[in-house]
This record gives structure tokens, C-alpha cells and sequence, in this order.
């Protein structure tokens, strides 16, 4: 698959067969990652013990639940809501909680990872939701045991599997964003 064609068909998947990504695959979603553009440094965390993954989840639920964001509050509540998808793989990307281009930095390597994770015919999703279980001192030790380094903050997540032929938590087909300006 070709770039273009990778950007075209790349999409969030929300939901995911229970079948593990073979390792020589992930580890080449993962150099994706690390080749992206950046202005600093970053920390990829791959998660793929279940029992974590799963803990992770439900704080993230609780979280959205607890967050006082209207949209965040529905999302939560709709039945059998999982924030996580039931994702084989979750892949923390933090940063200097006190880097400048930190948000960047982290998005660029998630994209990366995102495109490659098409290419290869896998299901992904760009998360934020994880942040909120995994920022601040009360939730350090679930950092920590998450792999993200002293001074470092979650930014963003991406979730990596099969894609499971129901997806009930998508938000609709992908239309182009954004708007364009040439000047001349």
C-alpha cells in the first residue's frame, strides 16, 4: 500500500478482535513512530499485558464518567462503552511535562504509527481519553507501572489490532477537515 492510499483508507477503529499483533508487525508500527518529525525528545510506551491494559481502561472510564465534560459524560455512559476497545495493544506516548513541543512531538509520532498500522492491514485509533487516568500525582503509580518516565506526561495513546467487523462506538464515515488557502 502507498502512502496516499494509507492516508486515504486510515481510520479509527473502535472495536478489535481478540487476536494478538504479531511482534515483528508491531515493532515496525513502533519505528514508525520513532522516525517522525520532532523538535525534542518523547517516550513510547507499549502496552500489552492484558491486566494493565484493563486497569487502565476502567480508570479511564471512571475518569470520563467523573470528568464534567458533557461529551465525555455521554461517550461513558452509552452501554458497553470501553474506552480502550478491547485493543490487543495500547501505546502511551509521553513527553517533558514541561516541553514546549511536547503535544507535537507526540502527535507527530502517533500519526506515523497510525499510517503504518494501515499499510499493514491493522485496525487504529489516536486516544486522548488515557490522559485523564494517567496525569497527576494521584494516578503515578498507574504511570509509572505504565512506563512513562519521571517528569514525563501522557499526551495522547494509540490503539493497534484486528478490526472487528462491528464497530457500534464509530462516529460516522471520515470526510476531509479543515480548510485551504493557496496564496500565490
Amino acid at each position: 500500500m502507498d502512502i496516499s492510499e494509507a492516508i486515504a483508507k486510515r481510520k479509527s477503529v473502535r472495536a478489535y478482535l481478540d487476536k494478538p499483533v504479531p511482534a515483528d508487525d508491531l515493532e515496525k508500527i513502533i519505528e514508525a513512530g520513532r522516525w517522525a518529525p520532532n523538535a525534542g525528545p518523547f517516550h513510547i510506551s507499549v502496552i500489552r499485558n492484558p491486566e494493565l491494559r484493563q486497569r487502565i481502561n476502567d480508570r479511564t472510564l471512571d475518569a470520563m464518567v467523573n470528568s464534567g465534560i458533557e461529551f465525555l459524560r455521554k461517550r461513558a455512559a452509552l452501554p458497553g462503552y470501553q474506552p480502550l476497545y478491547g485493543a490487543p495493544v495500547l501505546i502511551l506516548l509521553s513527553a517533558p511535562e514541561e516541553g514546549p513541543y511536547s503535544p507535537v512531538n507526540t502527535s507527530l509520532a502517533a500519526e506515523n504509527m497510525l499510517l503504518m498500522a494501515t499499510g499493514l492491514g491493522f485496525g487504529s485509533c489516536y486516544l486522548v481519553s488515557p490522559t485523564l487516568a494517567l496525569k497527576g500525582e494521584s494516578n503515578r503509580s498507574l504511570a509509572e507501572e505504565a512506563g512513562i518516565p519521571d517528569g514525563y506526561g501522557l499526551v495522547c495513546a494509540v490503539i493497534v489490532g484486528y478490526a472487528a467487523a462491528e464497530n457500534k462506538f464509530t462516529v460516522g464515515e471520515r470526510t476531509r477537515k479543515g480548510s485551504v488557502s493557496y496564496i500565490d
